[in-house]
């Protein structure tokens, strides 16, 4: 049991695994700590296990240390931490009293004092309301006590407390649980046995904290901790079912997923899409990260950004605000220097994978698990520089500023979100190209209507179809391709964005274009008339208003030429007239990257 590598099972294939190994991994760190060391702890996914590997083994004479307890007793008026509890307390009311103010405040703040990126020297004011700030682990805290976990919390709490009477051979017994793998925990629970005999601490609980172990060693698991999990019954033979009963597990194991969710642990509150008379339903999705290959120094750094970035939201729109905003807080930390372990050549989704979700369901009296799903994170971002880091990320804040425009209370908008989401953790490029067909209609929709409406940059949307599939790079380099994309943007964005604004230009809108040429994209035929007819309009109309204006239009476009149309043809009889018809929607509706202070006009000026 004294080694350098320690496992822990997927027993679940939820995050109910990703919470255990993380408060294992912090067990480690805390003794190593105690003996004077700052090694390194990493946490990889090894298939059917997490194992924790450690720079420096664990030796012998490492678990002879003082007590100690990491984790805060929430101190409510039905839970109070024992009398000689020498671990931290965290007051609920005062703290829940303390965030209320903070909203107070921040509501009396003008628009430009909440705005990112302020500071105290600009906004006096603001030293008042960052005084009043909320704990960073306040969600946590509030999912435990409003969702039925704080007696289990707090049992597990004053076990742990009571154990320090034999705190070094419960260390010992941890270690060798998680020495091999499988996971031998009915020796555990057999040598937990021998140390309750001895030390009698399950009597003690019982006198002194009136707390009860199951079989002297077990608590009940909760849906906090363990979404899959619930009353219920396993048999071999369909017999006993008035033996329905709360499963058990041994209630270490409870304990170091506790203090896995403040690791990795990102519980949220979600908003409803309308809203609602009355209380709103406080239904909650918990995020958990899952390691592929990470130390906890690197881990703690992004893990704290995150958080602080994870916003309420919708129920989709927050699932995929959780990967771009995880993903640019790796970048962010990674180019300021934080991170010690990130390397040129890698990108984030090789040490975080992504995120176990849990979806819980406000009931009224009582929570349900609705759903439980992964979110991956891109995987299309390998950061060569420091330069590309800092593209990316400005890549992640297009992504974000378009999927925040969203609005789920809209049919059409929400399922746009639902392909996105399906996008962004299947890698899938086709979801991705359903998903930019439907936000072109948006995009004309909200153009006319005056509201804002962001988009792509054609040089961001490059650089993500390439690291799906850089077999496209032909088509997306072909001056062909890129002349007849710029014929659409011409014949669709921009005249609309100026119709909007009340200054009618010389051509027409082509409504429909994008809709079109994706509903004739499965025959190579008819999309090439299609497109033909098109660009025989577009032509046309470009000769008409430059005679009209004898030669000096006021918006100039450039024709397209029969050497274009020559190549794109050569392009779908190569790759198919389908990814084409994609591509030139994706592109054509896309906007040309420019400087952020230039207005939309710029665009409907090039030549």
């Amino acid at each position: 049991m004294y080694q350098s590598t320690y496992y822990v099972d997927k027993t679940t294939d939820t995050f109910a695994d990703v919470l255990l190994a993380y408060g294992v991994a912090s067990l480690l760190e805390r003794l190593t700590q105690a003996n004077g060391s700052e090694t390194t702890v990493r946490v990889q996914d090894a298939g059917s296990v997490y194992a924790i590997t450690l720079e420096d083994p664990i030796e012998e004479g490492f678990e002879e240390i003082a007590w100690f307890c990491d984790l805060p007793f929430i101190h409510t008026s039905k839970k109070k931490p024992p009398d000689d509890w020498p671990g931290p307390v965290v007051d609920y009311d005062t703290e829940r009293e303390r965030r209320n103010e903070y909203f107070e405040a921040r509501k009396q703040l003008s628009n430009e004092a909440k705005r990112p990126g302020v500071t105290v020297d600009e906004f006096p004011e603001l030293a008042a309301v960052l005084a009043l700030e909320p704990r960073p682990d306040w969600d946590i805290l509030a999912q435990i006590n409003q969702m039925g976990a704080i007696s289990a919390y707090a049992k597990v709490l004053t076990a742990w407390y009571e154990s320090r009477v034999c705190f070094p051979d419960l260390l010992r017994l941890l270690l060798a649980l998680f020495a091999t793998t499988p996971n031998d925990v009915d020796n555990a629970l057999k040598r937990w046995g021998d140390l309750d005999s001895r030390y009698r601490i399950t009597l003690t609980l019982q006198e002194k904290h009136k707390v009860k172990l199951k079989k002297g060693n077990s608590v009940t698991p909760v849906q906090v901790l363990n979404p899959a999990m619930g009353k219920g019954i396993n048999r071999p033979k369909a017999d006993g079912a008035h033996r329905l009963g709360n499963p058990d597990s041994f209630w270490p194991l409870e304990f170091f997923k506790f203090w896995g969710m403040r690791r990795a642990g990102v519980p949220r509150i979600v908003q409803p899409p309308k809203p609602t008379p009355g209380r709103p339903p406080k239904d909650r999705k918990t995020y958990v990260l899952r390691p592929r290959n990470i130390t906890l120094d690197t881990h703690d750094r992004v893990y704290r950004a995150f958080n602080r970035a994870m916003l309420r939201s919708t129920a989709v729109k927050i699932d995929v605000l959780a990967a771009l905003r995880y993903t640019d807080a790796f970048l962010d930390q990674w180019l300021a220097g934080q991170l010690a372990d990130a390397r040129w050549g890698e990108e984030p989704g090789d040490y975080v994978s992504g995120m176990a979700t849990a979806f819980y369901k406000d009931m009224g009296s009582a929570v349900a698990v609705l759903n439980l799903a992964e979110i991956g994170l891109p995987r299309w971002m390998r950061v060569e520089d420091e330069v590309q880091g800092r593209a990316y990320r400005a890549l992640l804040e297009e992504h974000r500023q378009v999927v925040d425009s969203l609005q789920e209370r809209n049919a059409d908008e929400y399922r746009l979100l639902q392909v996105y989401r399906d996008f962004l953790s299947g890698h899938d490029l086709d979801a991705l190209f359903v998903f930019a067909a439907g936000y072109a209609r948006l995009t004309m929709s909200r153009i006319d209507k005056g509201q804002w409406s962001p988009r792509f940059t054609t040089t961001n949307l490059e650089v993500l179809i390439m690291g799906h599939n850089d077999k496209l790079k032909p088509i997306l380099d072909n001056p062909g391709f890129q002349n007849i994309a710029a014929a659409i943007r011409r014949s669709t964005v921009i005249p609309q964005y100026f119709k909007a604004r009340g200054q009618r230009g010389p051509y027409d809108i082509r409504y429909g274009l994008g809709a079109e040429l994706l509903r004739q994209a499965a025959y190579p035929d008819r999309f090439v008339q299609v497109l033909s007819a098109f660009l025989h309009d577009y032509n046309r109309e470009t000769m008409q208003v430059y005679e009209r204006h004898k030669g000096n239009p006021p918006v100039r476009r450039p024709q397209v030429t029969t050497d274009d149309i020559q190549q794109v043809v050569a392009l779908v009889d190569e790759h198919g007239s389908q990814t084409v018809a994609n591509l030139l929607v994706a592109f054509g509706y896309a906007r040309e990257p420019r400087e952020p202070d230039v207005e939309e006009q710029g665009e409907a000026s090039e030549t």
